[in-house]
């Protein structure tokens, strides 16, 4: 599956600011397009709402002139401005579908605790749409990325669909992928699985792949522990997977991932 469109959520912060630097990397030197994308409120003001709703949208514009010279190797990217009124989330998710897009590419701010995970845009957008979203925590890279760490418990075969985005990402990025499970090794795998892992070792062979097991009592912390350990520099998460962290504690990995992972994180569903 080729990657063509990438939606590009900005609120103009200096976060946002860097997380673009890395969409830009990602694209650049392909033919893929970027969708650079601002969701704008309307004034709350009452004395004039139409003057104040146009001067929002002029600076708007004035804010994707000041990314062009900001970063002006946009010029050499296939790329697009795009801004509309309304609620950033409910937006932004619409919007992945009307431009088709393949991937979001968006930044996050992590959270030291879990109050304040349920409110946050980055964790309702990955929940509510289907395709691949790619989160950019603060100081993070896109660059020079060489393994990407697969975290995966084989209790379900992972989807053809899946599969192709998880290597067109690693083909992108020329990179590795090293499948982690935790507590599981060869030795302990029971028959189903192990054809799960065959068939899937079988899908990857157009891209370099290693598989690797750790244990640990924590799921989140054990793979945080090995990819620092192991040079990981971009962790993959399939929500269905590891599905029981959220039967136990009522908060899924995937989730806890957006918000405690300082290395970029890619979601696919």
């Amino acid at each position: 599956m080729a990657i063509q469109t990438i939606l590009f959520p900005t609120d103009f912060s200096d976060r946002s600011k860097k997380a673009l630097q890395q969409a830009i990397c990602f694209v650049k030197g392909s033919s893929m397009k970027l969708i650079i994308y601002h969701v704008y409120h309307r004034p709350s003001v009452d004395d004039d709402k139409t003057a104040s709703l146009e001067e929002k949208e002029k600076s708007v514009e004035n804010a994707f002139n000041n990314l062009k010279r900001v970063y002006p190797e946009l010029a050499d990217v296939n790329h697009t401005f795009r801004k509309e009124l309304g609620i950033s989330t409910d937006n932004i998710i619409a919007m992945a579908g009307k431009a088709n897009a393949d991937m979001i590419i968006m930044a996050t701010k992590g959270a030291k605790g879990f109050g304040e995970l349920w409110g946050s845009k980055t964790e309702k957008i990955v929940e509510n749409v289907k395709i691949p979203v790619l989160v950019i925590p603060d100081n993070t890279s896109l660059e020079d990325i060489d393994r990407i760490g697969l975290a995966y418990d084989y209790r379900i075969t992972i989807s053809t669909d899946i599969l192709a985005n998880i290597v067109a990402t690693a083909e992108r990025l020329k990179a590795n992928v090293d499948i982690i499970s935790i507590n599981l090794d060869e030795r302990s795998l029971s028959e189903e699985k192990a054809n799960v892992r065959l068939d899937l070792k079988k899908q990857l062979e157009s891209i370099p792949h290693t598989f690797s097991y750790t244990h640990h009592t924590n799921i989140e912390e054990g793979i945080m522990q090995y990819c620092h350990n192991n040079g990981i520099d971009m962790i993959c998460i399939l929500p269905k997977s590891y599905n029981f962290i959220e039967e136990l504690f009522h908060e899924s990995l995937t989730k806890k991932m957006i918000f405690h992972s300082d290395i970029p994180l890619l979601v696919i569903k």
